[in-house]
């Protein structure tokens, strides 16, 4: 039964990508969610983007930056780099923090996000 929820769970994910790449964002918020919940990072960065972003959803700043937090504890470079971002310019009730942002910049490039700005503001 495990290799069945595992299978399951794929194919959730890859029609998740597919409807977030197809622009139908609530399709895709449908699928990716319970399998962000269950730990998977692309669909974690995936929700942090629609969350950020308001795409089929009320954009949610602070729900965004605890997705790409959480997924920044784990190595994750792409939401390092969203996240430092978000705290670049600030976001919700967050004043604007650019020494945040460099030291986040500089921990994604070191995840291996190399697109990562060398400092913020670029």
């Amino acid at each position: 039964e495990d290799s069945q929820a595992t299978m399951t769970e794929s194919t959730d994910l890859q029609m998740g990508v597919i409807a977030f790449q197809h622009q139908d964002y609530e399709t895709a918020f449908i699928l990716l969610h319970p399998i962000a919940c269950s730990g998977n990072a692309e669909a974690q960065c995936i929700l942090g983007n629609i969350y950020q972003l308001g795409l089929g959803v009320t954009p949610d700043l602070e729900e965004a930056a605890r997705w790409y937090q959480r997924l920044s504890d784990q190595g994750y470079g792409v939401a390092t780099n969203n996240l430092a971002g978000m705290l670049g310019s600030g976001y919700a009730n967050n004043a604007p923090d650019p020494e945040a942002a460099t030291h986040l910049y500089e921990k994604a490039r070191s995840q291996g996000f190399s697109h990562a700005p060398r400092k913020y503001p670029y």
